[in-house]
């Protein structure tokens, strides 16, 4: 055995990075034991460290550990999580009704190890990690970060591509200030496909609004943890973000905003993220609320941007539940560009280098999916001798392609609905809302894209993979006979 000694630093995430020397470790798989001691007060200098090899890991508490402790946090029980994941898919396209029927409350007490029944914890089946799984940690109203840490504690890819350096889109973030200034009424939704964090940059679009308009005008508004929250604890809790005291109704809360809005003159600026998890009560509130303040002397002052995806998109454009909505300027998340690919070489790949061509063609390969070009790049610098051309088809075998497709296999009527998109890789023009019901499912799972060619803007699948992933997937449904989901593994 060859004990090999190095520091590593060890993120307040538990994400952790090692350095060793070329040459130290062979390709292989190895058992991993850490040895921590105090921390060295000073690292060589640079022209003495000689680090080509890395080490990239994760400390991830168990999966049943997770599940209890989010579950005690929201005060939810085995019953609860499965009423909230049946109501969670029955929202969505996919009915998978073998899924809902299959997911017990015996199910959940055996996966977080049920201490009433002394039961020995019990790892989900990789088929949860497509619908059932995501829907859990949807219901536990879990943060993007905390969402990936559940999943791969339960051996499940990544969803959100976090992580990103505080120098990307800054251009963008700049601008999408600019515009908010210069409307009418200053309301925003900023929109993102699946993949992302929401915003993907919080803490950068935070950073630019504290510059625009001081750090004491700048607000940011998240759901309560517990779903069961009714609205006057709703309202309690919005309220202690804003600094406010005794507010516990949207009528409180409106005037705390206008009162503050007299007294200091100045723009206040209100992030809402999440917007979409809000119970619909409070919604319709909330909605109500800023509708007044629209309508008031003080309506060019307050700045919203509320940020959300597919679900924050639908109260606008299909419920029209929300009629403050209706005049919120729609901005969607800009798509990666050559700039965005070299920028995330450098900073997630251990300052890997990419000439223009290479990142363009990666670029290309991916079709600009943030999760596939992660995967480009973690090839480009772990095989560098294998050949872009060899690209696509790796992509199409890597859970990030394949999941959104599996979730859709489990539905008849979805999986030949697709199926037949597939075989196409322009699939229209582009409008807003996107005509199409399986056109509008498939953007906002990221699996399309809208692009600008010849003049005309169009949806298009993101790159073949994908394409090459999904009828791979659909043609495995079709040849073998489908599983239940609460066939779980020792």
């Amino acid at each position: 055995m060859n004990t090999i000694q190095t520091n590593i630093t060890v993120s307040e995430y538990g994400i952790f990075t090692a350095k060793f020397s070329q040459g130290q470790i062979p390709p292989g798989k190895y058992s991993l034991l850490l040895t921590v001691h105090e921390p060295p007060s000073d690292d060589p200098p640079q022209s003495e460290r000689k680090t080509v090899g890395v080490i990239r890991g994760e400390i991830t508490p168990p999966f049943a550990q997770l599940l209890e402790d989010y579950m005690e946090r929201i005060g939810a029980g085995a019953n609860t999580i499965v009423e909230g994941i049946k109501k969670i898919l029955a929202k969505q396209a996919i009915s998978a009704e073998k899924v809902k029927k299959s997911i017990t409350r015996e199910t959940v007490n055996r996966w977080r190890g049920g201490k009433k029944e002394k039961l020995e914890p019990v790892m989900p089946h990789k088929d949860n990690c497509h619908l059932v799984l995501p829907a859990i940690a949807q219901f536990l109203r879990l943060t993007e970060r905390e969402t990936n840490c559940f999943l791969k504690s339960a051996g499940c890819a990544e969803v959100y591509y976090l992580d990103l350096p505080d120098t990307l889109f800054q251009q963008h973030i700049a601008e999408l200030f600019n515009k908010l200034s210069r409307l009418d009424v200053p309301v925003m939704m900023l929109l993102t496909q699946a993949g992302w964090g929401e915003p993907p940059l919080l803490k950068a679009l935070l950073a630019q609004a504290k510059i625009k308009y001081s750090p004491d005008n700048v607000l940011h508004l998240q759901p309560p943890y517990s779903s069961s929250a009714n609205t006057k604890e709703c309202f309690l809790d919005f309220g202690k973000q804003c600094g406010f005291d005794n507010v516990d109704s949207e009528s409180a809360l409106g005037h705390k905003l206008e009162t503050r809005l007299k007294n200091t003159r100045q723009s206040l600026f209100l992030l809402l993220t999440r917007f979409e998890q809000y119970d619909e009560s409070v919604q319709q509130q909330l909605g109500g609320m800023f509708n007044r303040l629209k309508d008031s002397d003080y309506s060019d002052s307050l700045h919203v941007i509320l940020c959300g995806g597919e679900a924050l998109g639908n109260l606008k454009y299909n419920k029209g539940i929300i009629s403050f909505l209706n005049h919120a300027k729609d901005e969607r998340w800009p798509e990666l560009g050559l700039s965005e690919v070299k920028a995330l070489a450098k900073y997630r790949f251990d300052d890997l280098q990419l000439d223009d061509e290479p990142a363009k063609e990666l670029l290309r390969i991916s079709g600009g999916h943030p999760q596939l070009l992660s995967e480009c790049l973690a090839r480009q610098q772990q095989k560098p001798g294998l050949p872009l051309e060899a690209y696509p088809d790796e992509l199409s075998k890597c859970p990030q392609a394949r999941g959104h497709f599996i979730a859709l296999a489990k539905d008849d009527n979805a999986r030949q609905e697709v199926s037949k998109l597939l075989k196409n890789e322009d699939l229209g023009k582009f409008s807003l809302p996107i005509q199409g019901y399986w056109h509008d499912k498939l953007y906002w799972r990221n699996l399309v894209a809208v692009r600008k060619i010849d003049g005309e803007t169009h949806l298009y699948w993101r790159c073949d993979a994908l394409r090459k992933a999904g009828a791979d997937v659909f043609l495995e449904t079709e040849n073998q006979p489908q599983r239940g989901d609460d066939d779980e593994k020792e």
